[in-house]
């Protein structure tokens, strides 16, 4: 008996003896299956059998099968990629962790739909939209991500004019519903006040970054309505928007303090501002036990600050972030509409991060959703 194989056959029968992979083709002809039956069964296609998906799947699995992606942009024009748009300087000058944690969740939640992720960065120089305009242009992916949206946010009117698919990792006030993924900042804030007037605070200073960012006024709109709730007059010298860098966070919490001694407690809008309130509340030498002084602050990384001083920390995982936009981005690319794939997320309330810090998730409170 000859042991010599045909040239276009591997020692397995699906491959080829050059080395190449496998292919629909081959591995429709190992199985006994159609290349539509296998194809469709790669997808999970609701219409084969689950023993069969799986036989498939070991299949290819087995004989290394990958899918062609120039054969299949060439066909249909897909690239299974999606993109997620980087803030570079946000990343570069605040260092800020919470990005790169979403950014892994949502290529690890990427991955069983067969999408691949790649970041491209928008520069200090750009325009939110240009990043946007280069995928959909040079037709880089199939879809694409953003944050750091704007009431009437350019970036998600462009997409839905162009009818291209995105998930935004904030909300909009655009009529048109379209996928987004958000905190609940309105109801975290509003918290925030009422558990610090609670506490005895009469004059609390909220931190925001400049920028029209459509969290800013949600923020803004729960920090009124909680002053309403607890009998507090609105003070415009409270409210601050601008740079939250570190630097500059710190300046603007000397400056608050040596203007006005009567101001117990501080929101800060994100981690960095948090360390900057730390750093200017003891470069004015002050303490937070001994002079009754809160920081307050946002964020979605648990190990924030070595200080030893008390903050109580208002907190979303940036990967659970990451996990929901990668869902909404497989049902929207699968067909599911845009409306039915809209989540906002309550943030948790650490009283303590020093404990959190140490300890992990410490009993957190879950902040309710606005009434």
């Amino acid at each position: 008996m000859s042991t010599k194989r045909g040239k276009h056959q591997g020692s397995n029968g699906v491959g080829r003896a050059d080395g190449e992979r496998a292919n629909l083709k081959t591995l429709a002809q190992h199985l006994g299956l159609s290349i539509t039956t296998v194809s469709r069964a790669l997808k999970n296609g609701p219409e084969v059998r689950p023993e069969t998906i799986a036989r498939v799947k070991e299949a290819a699995a087995q004989f290394g099968y990958v899918p062609n992606i120039g054969g299949i942009h060439l066909r249909t024009g897909r690239t299974l990629k999606v993109c997620s748009i980087l803030y570079a300087p946000e990343v570069g000058d605040y260092g800020e962790p919470g990005f790169l944690a979403q950014v892994e969740s949502l290529s690890n939640g990427l991955e069983t739909s067969g999408y691949n992720l790649i970041v491209l960065a928008q520069t200090g120089h750009q325009t939110p939209l240009e990043p946007v305009r280069k995928v959909y242009d040079q037709r880089l992916a199939d879809a694409v991500v953003f944050s750091r949206t704007l009431p009437m946010d350019e970036r998600a009117r462009f997409c839905l004019e162009k009818d291209f698919p995105f998930v935004s990792f904030g909300r909009t006030e655009l009529q048109t519903p379209h996928a987004f993924v958000d905190h609940d900042d309105e109801s975290a804030v509003f918290d925030a006040v009422v558990h610090l007037a609670r506490g005895g605070h009469r004059r609390i200073a909220l931190l925001n970054p400049s920028g029209g960012f459509n969290y800013v006024g949600l923020r803004l709109l729960g920090y009124k309505r909680a002053l309403s709730e607890v009998g507090l007059r609105w003070d415009t010298g409270l409210v601050y928007e601008g740079d939250l860098s570190v630097r500059a966070t710190r300046e603007v919490m000397k400056q608050l303090l040596q203007r006005d001694r009567s101001i117990t407690a501080v929101i800060c809008a994100n981690q960095m501002s948090i360390v900057g309130a730390l750093e200017g509340l003891l470069e004015s030498g002050m303490d937070a036990q001994r002079d009754g002084v809160s920081i307050v602050g946002f964020g979605g990384m648990p190990f924030l600050t070595l200080s030893e001083q008390p903050v109580t920390y208002y907190y979303q995982p940036q990967r659970r972030v990451g996990e929901i936009l990668a869902r909404h981005l497989t049902a929207l690319l699968n067909g599911e509409p845009a409306s039915n794939l809209q989540t906002v997320l309550p943030y948790m309330r650490i009283e303590d991060l020093r404990l959190f810090r140490t300890q992990g998730d410490v009993d957190p409170t879950r902040v309710p959703p606005k009434p």
